[in-house]
This record gives C-alpha cells, sequence and structure tokens, in this order.
C-alpha cells in the first residue's frame, strides 16, 4: 500500500471540484504560448497553479522561477485582474520563444532580498518554482506576512536539488533550525494547511525511473483516459513533483 503524504489542516477544495477543472484548463492548455516547455513546467504541474490562482482571484501574485514565461501567461488567464511579480535570474523569457508580459513587473534578485512592504500581503499567492531551500521562503513569507503560497519543486527525500517540505515533515528528516527544534516541527508551528496535490493520473514509473508509489503520494484523480482532452496530462505526468498548497497562520 502506498504510504499517504503528510497533511495539515482544512483544504478549501474537493477532488470533484479538480476534477471538474481539467477540461476547462487542458482547453486553455491548448493555447499556450510555448508548445514544449521543456525544463520548465508542464501541464500536470501548471494546472494546479492555475487552479488555486483561479479559485483565489489574489490581487498580487508573486512567482519565483519564471523560465521561459509559460506560468506568467498562466496566471494571466486565471487571475486577470492581479499585480503579477515575476523574479528569475536569467531573463529566458525575453528569448525568441519565451512569453513576456507587459503587464508583470520583473526583476532578477532573489525573493529573501526584494522589498514587499508595497503589496497586498492578505490576498496574495506566492509561487515558488525556483529550486531554492523551501524552509527559508517559508520564515521569510512569515516575516512579511504573506498567506498563501505554492511550492512546485517539493521533492521527497533523497531527491532534487532543494530542500522541500515534503523532505521537512518526512519521519526521517532530521534537520535542526535550532537546538531542539526540527525543520519539520518548525513548518507545522507556522503553517495552517500543507496539502500536496495528487497526480492526475499515475505511471509506472516515477521521472527518477523508480516504481510510481516509492514516495507517499496521493491516489490520482483519474484512474485512466477516457476523453480525449485528458492526453495532456498522461504525456506530461512524469513531470509531477508533489506540489503543494501552504498557507501559514
Amino acid at each position: 500500500m502506498t504510504p499517504k503524504p503528510y497533511q495539515q489542516g482544512n483544504i478549501p477544495w474537493t477532488n470533484k471540484d479538480l476534477k471538474e477543472g481539467l477540461k476547462e484548463f487542458a482547453e486553455l492548455y491548448s493555447h499556450r504560448p510555448i508548445k514544449n516547455n521543456t525544463g520548465g513546467m508542464k501541464a500536470a504541474q501548471m494546472f494546479y497553479a492555475w487552479f488555486v490562482a483561479k479559485q483565489m482571484q489574489p490581487s498580487v501574485i508573486i512567482e519565483s522561477g519564471v523560465w521561459y514565461g509559460q506560468s506568467t501567461w498562466v496566471f494571466e488567464q486565471a487571475a486577470p485582474k492581479a499585480e503579477i511579480h515575476c523574479i528569475d535570474p536569467v531573463p529566458y523569457y525575453k528569448d525568441a520563444k519565451g512569453y513576456y508580459s507587459d503587464r508583470a513587473n520583473y526583476y532578477t534578485q532573489d525573493f529573501l532580498q526584494l522589498d514587499w512592504t508595497h503589496v497586498d500581503k492578505e490576498n496574495s499567492l506566492c509561487f515558488f518554482d525556483d529550486h531554492q531551500d523551501a524552509i527559508a521562503r517559508v520564515a521569510r513569507c512569515c516575516e512579511l506576512h504573506f498567506k498563501t503560497l505554492i511550492f512546485e519543486d517539493n521533492y521527497p527525500p533523497g531527491q532534487g536539488d532543494c530542500y522541500s517540505l515534503k523532505k521537512a515533515f518526512h519521519q526521517s528528516g532530521n534537520r535542526l533550525l535550532a537546538p531542539g527544534m526540527s525543520v519539520g516541527a518548525y513548518a507545522s508551528h507556522v503553517i495552517e494547511t500543507y496539502f500536496e496535490f495528487p497526480p492526475i493520473l499515475k505511471a509506472d514509473t516515477n521521472r527518477w525511473g523508480l516504481v510510481w508509489d516509492t514516495y507517499a503520494t496521493s491516489p490520482p484523480l483519474l484512474e485512466n483516459v477516457t476523453e480525449e482532452y485528458q492526453k495532456i496530462y498522461l504525456e506530461e505526468l512524469k513531470n509531477y513533483t508533489w506540489i503543494n498548497y501552504v498557507t501559514l497562520k
């Protein structure tokens, strides 16, 4: 039996709500400006970023990790009135195949270095797809009073290139934030809601070629492909990285 991922707090939607959004997003995704987004998010991850933004309708979206700009475009479609701030040290979005928005504000400094005193914290969405230490991001967001976060690079123990909340909450995690306090205990203390979105479909192996159930993973939203629009989720399934939804106390 596949172990269930750690979860904390109340989730403001059901799997039924998520399933009902799949067709609408697939139609939107067919019009995406970048058809080959290798190195960036694909449909299986981007759906959840779109879903949260569409449900929230935040006044501010901070996107840390832009790559070629596909997710910027998706956020614009999901929350057309939002003020968008895009952070990436390398402006690939200015490349010929990239998507650059006249509506967005762009920065090359790190999220931790920027001044966010001027933005609406109460109704903001911070989206992190930047392969950085999630605990440092959480601590800074607590300090600044940001409430809602998404971490796309939520790698399981022993995988990935950054320290994730999935690693922090894992029972084998023993990293200390301070004497007598583990990172998991700290995260649990400051986080109100922690939820790992389920994969949309299930594959035989994950992105590292291991059996799909190697790491704690929720059951998929769909058992199999029954309609044409669902094929894009199957084609891009192995990009799944336990993307999460976080609200802070």
